[in-house]
């Protein structure tokens, strides 16, 4: 069976929740996925030191199983720090170059939160957290 989305709301990347956090499982999820599907998956905050080498290594390793492989970010204010970052991963789909804001818009639909703009917005990262993805494209990290 394929996936359009699979959504991993996972705990920390360690003790129980690691395995959701291994290339394998990430390879597992690519495998689940359909030709344009998309795989989000918790990538910690970059704020703090720990926090920001498991951002870097759950990048790394979804950065060596997908095509296309972008982080954005959130404000979780009852998160540490509050800066917190997620990963988007797919087999082609772009989140930004592919966004639809046209289409979307059309459809009028009333939300609370979420905007096309804010959409685009939430993928411009700051250059601290730029680096640390470069870093983490460019080697292995365990």
């Amino acid at each position: 069976q394929e996936y359009d989305l699979i959504l991993v709301d996972s705990t920390d990347p360690f003790g129980p929740g690691e395995g959701l956090f291994t290339k394998e499982f990430y390879g597992n999820c690519y495998k689940a996925l359909t030709h344009q599907g998309i795989l989000i998956n918790q990538h910690e905050s970059p704020y703090y030191p720990m926090d920001a080498k498991a951002m870097q290594r759950a990048h790394n390793r979804l950065f060596g199983v997908f095509e296309v492989c972008k982080c954005y970010q959130i404000h979780i204010p009852t998160y540490p720090s509050g800066h917190w970052l997620f990963g988007f991963a797919s087999k082609g789909l772009d989140p930004v170059k592919d966004c639809q804001a046209d289409r979307w818009n059309a459809l009028g639909l009333k939300t609370r939160y979420y905007n096309t703009q804010l959409h685009k917005g939430c993928f411009a990262l700051p250059n601290y957290v730029l680096e640390l993805l470069k870093q983490s494209e460019e080697k292995e990290f365990h």
